[in-house]
């Protein structure tokens, strides 16, 4: 039975899919709202600045338990998670303004 985009198969290989039993429809996760996207996306970008502030305090205070490239890839990884995060919103609300201005 087809449910939406979704066919269940039956693995004939265990090479086929790494082995995946039948494709049951229930067992699909459910798709998520654009909200829960944005939200997961902005708690990864805090999650990477918080590391990167977190690593940076040990290194200052401790600097024998952090190597310093561990620290440097951590705010590069936050920076660039924040740049992301900029240019989704700024995009966003170009987008929004577009949409507004429309007659």
């Amino acid at each position: 039975m087809v449910n939406g985009n979704f066919v269940p198969m039956k693995t004939t290989s265990p090479l086929h899919m790494k082995a995946v039993k039948n494709s049951d429809p229930q067992e699909i996760p459910s798709e998520s709202s654009f909200a829960d996207l944005v939200r997961k996306g902005l708690s990864a970008a805090n999650d990477d600045q918080i590391e990167s502030e977190n690593l940076f305090v040990k290194m200052i205070s401790d600097p024998d338990s952090v190597e310093v490239h561990d620290v440097s890839i951590a705010m590069a990884k936050a920076n660039m998670s924040l740049q992301m995060t900029k240019s989704i919103v700024d995009k966003a609300v170009q987008a929004y303004k577009d949409i507004i201005s429309m007659r």
